[in-house]
């Protein structure tokens, strides 16, 4: 989903979609639980005016609405029920809206979702010219034809003689770092973690890229103890909606998903499914916090009183769009370690002091794949390097020309290293006048002569701001260290299912799960640090590639790549018996014009470990060279 370029679909593209089929699909059979029932539904007036829907259910397939008191109209509908809760879904014809309803027999309460295409034509965004910042982002008024929209309302089911229930289902932390692998009986099957009460991540187990971690902007409201409701949107891929119904006594859920796939057929399916608990990492609201109101820094930007509102992240329209020529013109306007720029990244706060480890050491890594340089180290921050030539010519992803200037030849680079554990030395620098333009980060453990090389170049076969890592293991070739002759550093699944919070600044922490074999996803956590009674869960979350690799015994790096957002990778080198990690962030900026790199690094709380080997085959990789 990462990968698939999705249509920029007009209005009348929509309406032409919609007009094929609206009547909503079962993989299995419908629910006739509500056939020959008449209902009216009372909903809340606010945050939102919810409207008045009465019901005649015809068949388990067709129904009647009168909205607001309007004339009655006649609508295909699908149905699930779940112990005493059903979940309903139609279309109105001749619109591009309808409803999906959540209704709880056994107190009358109910929560329903109206979910709509706009009906205007959509803004086009031009990232060749145009791009937003990310605190623009969240209240953005929808200006993709292709996406549901949707407004949840609370209320009941009018029961002559009866007073109206006084409870209401409400958004909810009590799911929040719940993972659940779940198969549905359309086929899909999905790994789930409800991340906080705006968003979820998903992977898809049963398609080609599976594996990727994807996140999708999301309601999470409580009915019970037990049952909960999850509605996302596919903000940013397909557009669709889904609503669930999930229950954690007996592991199933009930759901609907409306929108357009891939193929831009429209798509209205109920289903249900059959889940396993896999665990729950660690929460970070306040003791006292009953999750019943959005994180602070969430309300602050977006006003919920508008129809539709909600908290959304789009880093699709986060960066402009470069073209090659942009990329040379970028690559001549570089910064390493500019301390300005330092001081202004939040994530740069926590870093690992700097150190004279390899001053007056020459060196040279040498990959088991034949990339080799050589290193001599002027001073603590000077070195000469040398990349011997024609070591670049392996298979990229870029097609790569020479730097016929550069390779062969002693350059002085600038770099920074640090210690990460006993004479285990990270450092990197840049290439200059390199092109793709290129950083090379080094793990070099001088106890047993082992190394990693990061090579990362700007520049992929989908985006020119991608930054494309490639990794070289291999060995430290210097007088008086002889390196093992068998192991080596490598990927690792160690990290699988391993949780910690990250600590950058006092105003950056975030929350990093590690839930997929090269992938992973983080929550920012509003505010800064955990804890605080003004301080809910719930902050921005994202997704991307990622691997991992082991370095020693509590030693990893993590190095990801922010796909379908700006390019730019973090390699976070860790050592989890300090609960530190140091590292670098190398890539392009926002505005397409500059490239950079930069230390970053943080502080480390462990927020639990899951057992995934259920989930995901786990590999044995080859650590012989």
């Amino acid at each position: 989903m990462f990968r698939i370029d999705y249509t920029d679909l007009s209005k009348a593209q929509v309406e032409a979609a919609l007009d094929k089929r609206a009547a909503p699909l079962c993989a299995t059979q419908f629910c006739a639980c509500l056939s020959g029932r008449e209902m009216k539904i009372i909903l809340d007036k606010t945050p939102v005016e919810g409207p008045v829907l009465e019901y005649e259910f015809h068949s388990e397939t067709k129904l009647t609405l009168k909205e607001n008191g309007a004339a009655a109209v006649t609508c295909d509908y699908g149905a699930h029920s779940l112990k005493e809760i059903t979940l309903f879904t139609h279309m109105i014809p001749g619109t591009k809206r309808g409803y999906t309803v959540v209704i709880n027999h056994s107190t009358s309460v109910v929560t329903a979702f109206e979910m709509w295409f706009i009906d205007y034509e959509g803004e086009k965004i031009d990232r060749r010219s145009n791009y937003y910042h990310v605190m623009q982002v969240g209240g953005l008024k929808p200006f993709f034809n292709r996406e549901v929209q949707r407004q949840y309302y609370f209320g009941y089911v009018e029961e002559q003689g009866k007073q109206p229930p006084s409870t209401r289902d409400a958004i909810s932390l009590r799911l929040e770092n719940t993972m659940i692998k779940w198969k549905e009986d359309r086929g899909k099957k999905r790994l789930a973690t409800y991340t906080s009460t705006t968003f979820t991540t998903h992977v898809d187990l049963d398609t080609p890229d599976g594996g990727d971690v994807l996140t999708f902007a999301s309601d999470i409201l409580q009915i019970s103890d037990s049952l909960f409701i999850c509605c996302f949107g596919e903000v940013g891929f397909s557009g669709r909606l889904s609503v669930e119904v999930l229950d954690l006594f007996s592991m199933k859920k009930i759901g609907v998903t409306m929108g357009i796939d891939e193929n831009d057929v429209f798509e209205h399916t109920v289903y249900h499914g059959k889940g396993k608990y896999i665990g729950r990492y660690a929460s970070f609201y306040d003791f006292n916090d009953k999750g019943d109101q959005y994180a602070d820094g969430i309300k602050s930007r977006i006003d919920f009183t508008e129809k539709g509102a909600r908290s959304t992240y789009r880093p699709g329209i986060m960066t402009k769009l470069i073209t090659e020529d942009e990329l040379k013109a970028a690559s001549k306007n570089v910064f390493i370690y500019d301390p300005e720029r330092q001081a202004k990244n939040s994530m740069s706060r926590q870093t690992l002091d700097d150190t004279a480890y390899c001053v007056g050491k020459e060196l040279s890594f040498k990959g088991d794949d034949g990339f080799t340089v050589q290193m001599r180290f002027n001073s603590i921050h000077e070195l000469e390097y040398k990349l011997e030539s024609g070591a670049a010519g392996f298979k990229n992803e870029v097609d790569v020309q020479a730097n016929t200037e550069i390779d062969g030849v002693w350059n002085t680079e600038q770099y920074r290293a640090m210690e990460l554990d006993e004479n285990l030395i990270i450092l990197a620098f840049y290439r200059t006048g390199s092109y793709p333009p290129t950083c090379l980060a080094f793990a070099l453990d001088f106890d047993n002569g082992c190394a990693t090389c990061i090579e990362s170049r700007i520049g992929s076969k989908y985006e020119w701001h991608d930054v494309v890592p490639i990794y070289h293991f291999g060995v430290i070739d210097m007088d008086g260290l002889t390196p093992l002759r068998i192991f080596r550093q490598g990927f690792t699944d160690e990290l699988l299912g391993r949780a910690f919070t990250w600590n950058y600044s006092e105003n950056m922490s975030s929350i990093h799960i590690y839930n997929a074999p090269h992938s992973y996803s983080w929550t920012i956590i509003n505010n800064g640090e955990p804890g605080s009674p003004a301080n809910r869960a719930g902050g921005p979350v994202w997704s991307s590639p990622c691997e991992y690799i082991k370095l020693r015994d509590d030693v990893y790096i993590m190095d990801f790549v922010e796909q379908k957002w700006d390019g730019m990778t973090d390699m976070f080198f860790m050592n989890l018996r300090i609960m530190r990690d140091s590292g670098f962030e190398f890539g392009i900026t926002h505005d397409g014009t500059t490239i950079f790199l930069e230390k970053v690094g943080a502080i480390a709380r462990n927020a639990g470990r899951l057992d995934l080997s259920g989930v995901y085959p786990l590999r044995n990789y080859n650590t012989r060279s």
